[in-house]
């Protein structure tokens, strides 16, 4: 048995979107404020049936439909009847739909919630979980009696004299968000659902039925355990625990300093000495024998680093631990007892590590617990762990996601009753975390814009079945992040280059534009790849640049007879083709040379994809004269040569390397055309010329700072600010 999907409606920015569930892990990444907490919340505040729902649950454009059913309210007397209808609030409330799936011989378990005997597949249950009134019929009459007064006082005298205040409640959003409204006339309430019944359409959703449960359907079904990101909140006045000065501690720095190390042992020293030394003894034979278990366990996390200490369990016996008593963690360098150091001597990143092991081996624990007193013990273990970076540093977090899910599992009890299920739950921020999951357990919270065009929601993206069949490029793409720490899915805006010397020299380009406030993932797809990301790209749907080259080409008969494409250099008139799949096969579905270089800036744009490319630069090579003349160049390095002649010609540039090479070939060409001429054989696959080289050599330079994005980059920045700075507006950043 275990968890195959929800639907969450309703709630925060989730105004409707489905979660499918791994068999063990699942991910949930995104971009800051993309709805990966609200997800969190939802799913644990409904299985748990918590009581922490307040007004801002609920989605935001959906305050103004409770509203207009509360001005229905009041709009006659008596009411008409139909708007005091329970459903009426069914498309308003948050709400969620646990779809659960059920193995042969498990069908016992979940008999309570069989929708019906007769036309049960036998396969799968669901329950609606809906935050709802208790009873319409109330809630009308309490916000009727308030709303009643509110107007008794507006028609007195005293109210006119005291410039006419707005009074509570002022609508029934208002009404609900005082005080403990909301809690005292809503609450959390389940139903069964029918997979049958289940509309095809996204935008549909099953009718509420009128079978309320009753009680939390899942107590006896889920457990659920969390570890939240650390946000340094232990205290209300800004202390942590371990700040608080508790009347112990206030002892034992008394006792400290009224009683020094090293002050001069007696006889009775001695014997108190000794006493203590034995009953340490004894209490360490113990302790070694309690924690040998999980210790043992621990040491299969095989975290990276030189000598790699073994935990070891001590008792700390003393005057005065009377007053608080204590063990403390210690650690054996290289397994030797005789070396040892107090806990806090090692790494933090460790030690958060070892925490957060331990916390989920208690997890799991305590959830096998009632199967050793034959209690009732739920089928499910369900764990959410928010942002586990939030505890651990880069290695630590690349230990942690491999070693997690075997350290839930790892118990013969849970091996030997194949019926119990468990399942984690990420959320993170971490490419490091990402990069050591298969791309299949991941969900993707994407931004977008609500009906309104004003509040942002989220939808989620099972990238499970981004590529369907296509295996080839699903390993191209999946292997490529994994291997370069791709934050693809984490970003704001993505931009796809070509080469190492525009993966460096972009990020200026970004800066000098003004999208530093944004975070832009720039990924160097090593070729004409770009078209191998766009499944991926089209459905988390993430503004994205692909800054390429149009790689003109020439059809030519080869010594062989046969026919092939050669590289040529870019020109008007002469029926070349453009060579670049991303440009011919995905974006503009177009390959004449004539017809790119002609094609208008709309018309580079495919939803949230732009295309940039080399387009033709009026060049003023004789600066001693007024003549121009029209270059197109063929790729980033003579474009960016082009668009800065001025700059690369002038005295006193650094020359290295392949600078060197570009100060040489415009010193001794007499045109433009010779010079990308020279600079094309340069750039050919076996010229020694290195691109990485030449841009690398630039930030030595005094050009560096005055360098200008040539023409096709610098409109496809410009349209990703204008992307950027419309959503953050949506966003209402």
């Amino acid at each position: 048995m275990k968890i195959d999907s929800v639907q969450i409606r309703n709630f925060r920015k989730l105004k409707d979107c489905h979660i499918d569930f791994g068999d063990k892990e699942t991910i949930f990444v995104g971009a800051n404020n993309s709805g990966k907490t609200s997800a969190t919340s939802a799913i644990v505040w409904f299985l748990k049936n918590t009581e922490k729902f307040t007004l801002k649950e609920f989605t935001a454009i959906n305050w103004s439909l409770i509203n207009e059913l509360g001005d229905r309210w009041l709009e006659k007397d008596p009411i008409d009847e139909v708007w005091l209808d329970p459903h009426k609030w069914d498309s308003i409330v948050p709400s969620m739909d646990v779809w659960i799936s059920v193995t042969d011989g498990e069908q016992y378990r979940v008999n309570h919630l069989i929708p019906s005997l007769s036309t049960w597949d036998g396969k799968t249950v669901g329950v609606r979980c809906q935050y709802e009134p208790k009873d319409a019929v109330t809630l009308y009459s309490a916000y009727k009696q308030a709303n009643a007064k509110a107007c008794a006082l507006m028609e007195t005298e005293e109210w006119g004299k005291a410039s006419s205040p707005e009074l509570f409640p002022k609508n029934l959003c208002d009404f609900l968000g005082k005080d403990s409204n909301l809690k005292e006339y809503f609450d959390v309430k389940y139903y069964i659902i029918d997979s049958i019944l289940e509309p095809q359409e996204d935008d549909k959703t099953q009718k509420t039925p009128d079978n309320d449960l009753g009680n939390n359907p899942f107590e006896e079904l889920i457990r659920v355990d969390t570890i939240f990101a650390s946000r340094d909140f232990s205290d209300p006045q800004g202390q942590s625990d371990n700040e608080i000065d508790t009347l112990s501690k206030q002892f034992q720095k008394y006792y400290a300093n009224s009683n020094p190390e090293d002050e001069e042992l007696t006889i009775e020293g001695l014997e108190l000495l000794s006493g203590i030394s034995n009953a340490n003894k004894t209490y360490d034979k113990k302790l070694t024998k309690a924690f040998a278990v999980p210790v043992e366990e621990l040491k299969n996390i095989n975290y990276p680093g030189f000598q790699n200490p073994n935990i070891k369990i001590k008792s700390k016996i003393q005057i005065e631990d009377a007053i608080k008593h204590e063990s403390a963690v210690q650690f054996a360098i290289q397994g030797k007892d005789e070396f040892v150091l107090p806990e806090k001597y090692n790494g933090l990143g460790y030690r958060n590590l070892i925490s957060i092991y331990l916390r989920l081996m208690d997890f799991r624990e305590q959830w096998l617990k009632p199967l050793n007193s034959g209690e009732t013990i739920q089928p499910i273990h369900l764990v959410f762990v928010e942002e586990p970076e939030a505890h651990l540093h880069a290695q630590a977090q690349q230990v942690f996601v491999r070693k997690a899910f075997e350290a839930l599992c790892n118990n013969q009890l849970i091996s030997k009753n194949k019926w119990l299920h468990t399942q984690l739950v990420l959320t993170t921020h971490s490419n490091h975390i990402v990069n050591e999951l298969d791309l299949n357990c991941m969900r993707y919270f994407r931004r977008i814009i609500g009906n309104d065009l004003t509040i942002p929601i989220s939808k989620v993206v099972n990238l499970s079945n981004t590529f369907g069949s296509e295996d080839e490029t699903k390993r191209f793409v999946t292997r490529y992040i994994r291997l370069t720490h791709c934050d693809i899915f984490f970003a704001d805006a993505i931009i796809l280059v070509e080469g190492p010397a525009e993966k460096i020299l972009v990020p200026k380009f970004i800066h000098k534009i003004g999208l530093d406030s944004f975070y832009i993932s720039i990924i160097e797809i090593n070729g004409r790849h770009a078209h191998s990301f766009r499944n991926l790209i089209e459905k988390i749907g993430i503004p994205t640049l692909i800054v390429t080259d149009i790689d003109a080409t020439e059809s030519v008969i080869g010594e062989n007879g046969k026919e092939y494409e050669k590289s040529v250099i870019t020109q008007q008139g002469k029926g070349y083709k453009s060579g670049n799949p991303s440009i011919k096969s995905w974006i503009i579905e177009k390959d004449i040379i004539d017809d790119l270089l002609e094609l208008h800036y709309e018309k580079k744009i495919r939803n949230n994809v732009r295309i940039a490319y080399q387009t033709p630069i009026d060049v003023k090579w004789d600066h001693e004269k007024e003549e121009t003349s029209t270059i197109c160049p063929y790729t980033f390095e003579d474009a960016l040569i082009m668009t800065n002649l001025k700059l690369f010609r002038q005295e006193g540039l650094r020359k290295m390397g392949a600078i060197t090479t570009i100060a040489n070939l415009l010193k001794k060409s007499d045109s433009a055309t010779c010079f990308q001429n020279e600079i094309f054989k340069k750039l050919g696959n076996n010229s020694g010329f290195q691109k990485a080289d030449f841009a690398n050599g630039l930030l030595y330079t005094d050009v560096f700072d005055k360098l200008q994005a040539p023409t096709y980059i610098q409109e496809g920045l410009e349209w990703m600010k204008e992307c950027l700075n419309t959503n953050r507006q949506d966003n209402g950043k």
